[in-house]
Formats: structure tokens, sequence, C-alpha cells
């Protein structure tokens, strides 16, 4: 990791207030429509119906937030970025490392607003364990769209690359059941869901709601997950650099 060009790359990044205000306002308005309205004492799959959305909805922010950098690292390829890093003692894994913890920093404003519209005027009631596991928790499940924002990164040019991205974290939220619980879907969709990353981010986000603790084989998956995307991601970055 390099810290100067770290923090260079989130001064630039915040520029573009378009990202924060579409990875909040969006969780938080579906938030409102599917949380808000659900009678207090709902529940699914054991958890308070509301917790279940709220953190379903997070997670649809800190996603959106962490893909991206996608958009970032296109428009740098298009700009000639990689030829100049060829120049620079900056390694492509540094480079890689940079653009992952940008997407983690992203990704924490859709939780924190979140998770505090929840407990504030959703009346969410967690004890503080609760509360930090499941931000942490949550927080980590970006990692794997942080991988995947690299991946179009480096796979799309840089005028389609929004819509990509766009339509690509749709998808990835309606068929992994952030916006519908998978036990409410038809059953080959079940199956759909558990092929893709935003399924298990979610489990383990919503099991840390539970007496039971974090799901540790949900964990396990996102883990792989973020290894096998960051490395099509750094393979991606190579072949880029190398052709620049």
């Amino acid at each position: 990791m390099n810290r100067n060009y770290l923090i260079f790359d989130i001064r630039r990044t915040l520029r573009n207030r378009r990202v924060l205000i579409f990875s909040i306002l969006m969780p938080l308005v579906l938030f409102a429509i599917f949380g808000m309205t659900l009678p207090k004492d709902a529940s699914e799959g054991g958890i308070s119906a509301i917790a279940y959305v709220m953190v379903s909805m997070a997670m649809f922010g800190s996603m959106s937030a962490a893909m991206s950098s996608g958009g970032v690292i296109a428009a740098e390829r298009d700009g000639g970025w990689n030829r100049t890093l060829r120049l620079t003692p900056l390694k492509p894994q540094a480079y890689v490392v940079n653009k992952v913890i940008l997407s983690l920093l992203l990704a924490i404003p859709p939780l924190l607003v979140v998770f505090a519209f929840g407990m504030i005027f959703g009346h969410v009631h967690l004890n503080l364990g609760q509360w930090m596991t499941v931000a942490l928790v949550s927080w980590l499940g970006a990692l794997p769209f942080a991988a995947i924002g690299l991946v179009i990164g480096y796979i799309a040019k840089p005028d389609s690359v929004q819509p990509i991205t766009g339509l690509s974290t749709m998808l990835i939220a309606a068929f992994g059941g952030l916006w519908l619980p998978v036990d409410q879907m038809p059953s080959i969709m079940k199956h759909i869901a558990q092929l893709t990353p935003a399924y298990w981010t979610g489990l383990t986000s919503r099991s840390a709601l539970t007496q039971g603790g974090v799901d540790m084989q949900a964990l396990l998956v996102v883990l792989g997950w973020t290894v096998v995307l960051g490395f099509i991601g750094l393979r991606r970055f190579r072949a880029d650099t190398a052709r620049a």
C-alpha cells in the first residue's frame, strides 16, 4: 500500500459526490419503503423483520459504493495512467491494494447512515456487541464487491463502465436476496441466489443478529469470493499494464 497515493485517490474520489449520494440515498429509500412499513412484531428467519431489511439495505449501499471503484479504474486506463505507473516504483500489488482499501472506505458511509436510520427511526434494538459485530461483518462483506469493481474497471470502457456497474449491482442484489428474502423466492431462484456473493455477504451480516453469532461457513465463502475475484482483478491489471 502507498499511503500518499491512497490519500490522493481518496481526495479525487470524494469530488465525485454522485457516487456517495447514490450509495446512501438509494438504500435509505428502499429501507423506508420495505422496512418502515413492516409490522413491529414481524420476523424473518427468527430475526426482527425490520432489522433484517436494515442489514440487507445497508449491504446494498456498501456494495454499490465498493463497486464504484471500477469507474475510477476505467478513467485511469483511458487517460494512460497505467503507462505512467510503469515509470513509478508503485508495484501492481500496491495499486490493487490501494483500490481495495478505497472501496472499503467508500463502503463505510452507507453502512453508518442506514444503521443510524434503522436505530433512530426504525427502532431497531441491538446490544452494543451486536451493533459492533453487524457493522464489522457488513463492512468486511464489501470485499468481494471491491474485487468486482476491479474486474469491471479493467474489462469495461470508460463510457460503458457506469451502466455495467449499475446493472451488475442491481442484478447481484436482486438475485442475491438483498431485496427479497431468499426463502420467499421460487425454488430455482434459491439455487441461483447461492451462486452470488450478495447471498453470502447478506447471510453473514444477518447471522450477526442472531444469538448463535456469525455464520462462519458463510464468512469463509465471502472470503473465498474475495480471493478469487481479487486474483482475477490483479491478473487483469498486470495484463493491462503490460499492454500500456
